[in-house]
């Protein structure tokens, strides 16, 4: 069953622009995945530290497999110490 997820970051504002920039370097390499259907990075306009990712899988194996990948490693290093939050949805479609 395919599974959305929304990811929900928030940059300390004065790393705003390399969180922004991090966060756009894993989206084609992530839209390449297998099973990838929806990649989409957001950014919410009454709080411009806020970056939400939208993003469907086909299933939660997907999801895992990319949570292994070298680009989503190397965001997860690229945001360290650069982020007040990060928030992960994973949600089942009902309609």
């Amino acid at each position: 069953m395919p599974l959305s997820v929304v990811a929900t970051i928030t940059a300390q504002p004065e790393h705003r622009a390399a969180v922004h920039a991090a966060l756009l370097a894993v989206v084609a390499p992530s839209r390449a995945e297998a099973g990838c259907l929806q990649y989409d990075l957001h950014a919410a306009r009454d709080t411009p530290d806020r970056f939400v990712m939208i993003e469907r899988w086909q299933d939660d194996a997907t999801l895992d497999r990319h949570m292994a990948t070298p680009h989503f490693a190397a965001l997860g290093a690229a945001l360290d110490g650069k982020v007040t939050g990060v928030n992960i949805d994973r949600l089942d479609l009902l309609s």
